[in-house]
């Protein structure tokens, strides 16, 4: 059975500055500007985060024209939960597709993104070389660059400076109970399982470079996937009624049957008449780790 889920749409950042965010990502990372807007009533109701409505957002394209970034300005009236980037549990990190990650890296100034790892080839192939940064709105972003093919993973390649987010990295206590989530809204082939190393989590955590951590990926449609790493110790994600998420504030993927989901979880649909939605329809829903992920009718 072909994935239920993918590709992936984007990602949602929250910012108490967000012209600041764009700066970074237009001026060091090859982003562009797509659309300007404000949060209508009906996103925000959607969200269940009324004070929402009327802020500034922006849409970001990467430099392969994929506007997958979304940044909404945070409400005077509210603060943001502090983030420990790679020690809280829910979304992690944000892997992008770059054409080469070497340039990428020679074209960075620091005063925008903290470099957590300078690029190398991962430990589970020697077709991906990946660095990880630290981005303005508290998010984890892997910049990754795929050589040729690595099955049985399906992982796209870019000639952009930027490309796509291609990989959702998910933080929590239990590998097995996130897996069975994620494995009964894609109904497809079944979650690959593992343990690798983690050279970003280990520095993070100052533990033995060659510790290695329990990981899953689900295969989506689209080339893209989901990764699950079992942190138990992270700290739980906590959210205030009325709020987003702080840094990596929600997740949006398409899939295939949003009605098929809906009567599956007992969420409602929403109809949302915004450009970032194209088929205008997206529930809502709560992962095993307190993550948000929009389901969006493709």
């Amino acid at each position: 059975m072909s994935p239920q889920l993918g590709p992936i749409l984007g990602a949602t950042l929250v910012s108490a500055d967000i012209e600041r965010v764009r700066q970074a990502y237009c001026q060091q990372l090859g982003f562009t500007v797509l659309r300007t807007a404000r949060v209508s009533t009906q996103l925000a109701a959607f969200w269940q985060a009324p004070a929402y409505a009327g802020q500034p957002m922006l849409i970001l394209a990467a430099a392969n024209g994929d506007g997958w970034l979304r940044l909404i300005q945070l409400p005077a009236e509210q603060s943001l939960q502090p983030v420990q980037p790679l020690k809280r549990q829910g979304w992690l990190a944000l892997e992008v597709n770059v054409a080469n990650v070497d340039a990428v890296r020679a074209a960075l100034q620091e005063e925008s993104f903290q470099v957590l790892g300078e690029p190398a080839f991962l430990q589970l192939s020697d077709a991906i070389k990946a660095m990880q940064l630290l981005g303005p709105a508290e998010e984890v972003s892997y910049l990754t660059e795929i050589q040729r093919p690595v099955p049985p993973f399906q992982l796209p390649q870019t000639d952009s400076f930027s490309g796509s987010l291609f990989i959702p990295v998910l933080a929590v206590a239990d590998r097995q109970k996130a897996v069975d989530f994620y494995q009964q809204l894609n109904l497809a082939a079944p979650a690959l399982l593992f343990d690798t190393k983690i050279t970003v989590l280990n520095k993070a955590w100052q533990r033995p470079i060659a510790q290695q951590y329990p990981v899953a990926t689900l295969q989506l449609a689209g080339k893209a996937l989901f990764e699950i790493d079992q942190l138990p110790e992270a700290e739980p994600l906590q959210v205030a009624a009325g709020q987003l998420p702080s840094g990596i504030a929600l997740i949006s993927c398409y899939c295939q049957d949003i009605e098929h989901i809906a009567a599956q979880t007992g969420v409602r649909i929403y109809a949302l008449d915004d450009e970032y939605y194209p088929a205008g329809r997206a529930l809502l829903l709560k992962g095993t780790a307190g993550e948000w992920l929009e389901l969006v009718q493709a």
